[in-house]
């Protein structure tokens, strides 16, 4: 499992759940600029918290007779939502990153957080960085909000089909140097 490309993805619904319209990329994936106003998500830090929880019993596909435990773990992300556009772009620009950081806290947007494994911790104001390229000035705003996110890997259990148990007791009580073997077959039966 990719717990980048995870979390990712569960941003990506977050967002493209809350705003259907917009134009949203990933920091770094080496893609063509798109036509600004846009919005880059950037996963900065994820650092796992707490301890995993593994199911022990092994849920069993009585179809199949496959079995699979889940772990799960509980992380703390930091995400950056960088905005950009053109200068004269500029208000429809601040108007998006104003627009995430105040739906963040709505109902629709912990729905959306829920179905995603996410839930917002902290979440510092927006950034006005202006910034010159080549010919035009673009207008970059920054937030940058702190996540739980919780993953799971899901493994798959393997069978013991049969073992055997061989004993060897010595001085078994019924008289001196007496010796006793034994052997016992368990046969597991597959669902």
């Amino acid at each position: 499992m990719n717990i980048y490309q995870d979390l990712e993805d569960s941003l990506y619904d977050l967002v493209i759940g809350l705003f259907p319209t917009w134009t949203i990329i990933f920091a770094y994936a080496n893609v063509e600029e798109p036509t600004s106003p846009y919005v880059a998500i950037d996963v900065r830090k994820i650092e796992s918290i707490g301890r995993e929880y593994t199911t022990h019993k092994g849920e069993i596909n009585p179809m199949t007779g496959d079995a699979v435990t889940m772990t799960i773990q509980d992380s703390l992300t930091q995400i950056r939502f960088e905005f950009v556009g053109k200068y004269d772009d500029n208000t429809t620009t601040a108007e998006m990153a104003t627009q995430l950081e105040m739906a963040l806290r709505t109902p629709r947007s912990f729905e959306l957080m829920k179905l995603n494994r996410l839930a917002l911790h902290k979440k510092l104001s927006v950034r006005r960085l202006p910034q010159k390229r080549d010919t035009d000035m673009y207008m970059i705003y920054q937030l940058d909000c702190t996540f739980a996110y919780c993953s799971t890997v899901v493994d798959d259990v393997d069978w013991i089909a049969i073992t055997s148990v061989d004993g060897i007791y010595h001085d078994a009580g019924r008289e001196p140097d007496h010796i006793i073997y034994t052997h016992t077959d368990i046969i597991t039966p597959i669902p």
